[in-house]
């Protein structure tokens, strides 16, 4: 029994020996070395997966984005450029993980990875390889240009850059200040209907009871206006467009802005996807508005020009069951 327990502690020696010699030789290592880089230095990002790279490019202080192989580009959303910026420079590793040159378990393999590329001017200033996130979702998989080992950079970061150029575009299609906006103009049909504004609210007439139904139908869309996001743009600029395909506008909104500038959004029926088909005066391109957005624009239009809804009758109950 004493021999038996003798070897079981020899036993336990040997492997404690061992996970302390593994450990230690893991943890043998110097990470690389990021020189830093001021993020205001940075004029261009490329963002590059699988056959798909987007150029951002800064002009004066705002950013444009573009498809690689296009010279045509748009306005960026600002706001997610900022964040990529902000990552690129802060980047900062924290642990090596793999020397193996087995890249598909970190989603670093070329189908999969995100390359990202920042220059100055036109030197490039950060390379590295984006992979998935880690099971901790507190660092990402990544590999440095200059370093094809795999390390865990902190933050969890891969879906900051795995956009398209629909997701980078500005999606601000109208917005003003109510506070000058005098008169707001809608046509549906051979219905028009002219509303005075003033403070950003409509002058009520007190003529009927329904005025405050139309007066709350006509701040809701100033306020949805005031601050429009669309959900993707057309591939064109050509802002007749819908009315060439043939869909049936809904209506048209037109309001005047202090000092005399009219501003306008047209509004076409939802598509396959329930989504709006609209132009605005704002936007050089068509685009679509969400379902969301779209539902709640024409119910307030309707409710503006004093059209009600039919209620359902039990027979159409019965047939939609």
């Amino acid at each position: 029994m004493k021999k038996e327990y003798i070897i079981l502690g020899l036993i336990i020696i040997a492997l404690s020996a061992y996970i302390l010699t593994n450990k230690t030789d893991r943890d043998n290592y110097t990470l690389p070395s990021i020189p830093e880089i001021n993020g205001s230095d940075i004029t261009e990002i490329t963002v590059q997966k699988g056959d798909k790279n987007i150029v951002i490019s800064k002009n004066g202080g705002s950013w444009s984005v573009a498809n690689a192989a296009s010279d045509k580009s748009y306005k960026a959303n600002q706001e997610s450029i900022t964040k990529m910026v902000d990552l690129i420079k802060s980047l900062k590793l924290s642990a090596l993980v793999s020397e193996s040159g087995n890249l598909s378990p970190y989603e670093l393999e070329e189908k999969n990875r995100i390359t990202v590329e920042a220059k100055s001017q036109s030197e490039t200033v950060r390379k590295f390889e984006i992979g998935k996130s880690a099971p901790s979702f507190r660092h990402t998989f990544v590999r440095l240009d200059t370093n094809k080992s795999v390390y865990h950079a902190e933050k969890s970061f891969r879906q900051d850059f795995d956009k398209s150029l629909q997701d980078l575009r500005d999606k601000k299609v109208i917005s003003f200040d109510k506070g000058k906006i005098s008169a707001i103009t809608i046509k549906q049909g051979n219905k028009i209907k002219e509303f005075a504004i003033k403070d950003g609210k409509p002058v009520s007439s007190g003529e009927a009871e329904e005025t405050n139904e139309e007066g709350e139908a006509i701040e809701t869309i100033l306020t949805t206006f005031s601050n429009l996001s669309c959900h993707s743009f057309t591939d064109s600029d050509n802002k007749d467009e819908f009315r060439q395909q043939g869909i049936l506008e809904i209506a048209k909104i037109t309001l005047k802005e202090e000092p005399e500038k009219d501003l306008s959004f047209v509004i076409y029926t939802k598509d396959e996807n329930d989504n709006y088909p609209a132009i605005s005066s704002e936007s050089i391109y068509p685009f679509f508005v969400t379902t969301h957005d779209g539902n709640q624009i024409v119910e307030k239009i309707d409710s503006a020009l004093g059209i009600k809804k039919e209620e359902p009758t039990s027979e159409d109950k019965q047939e939609s069951q």
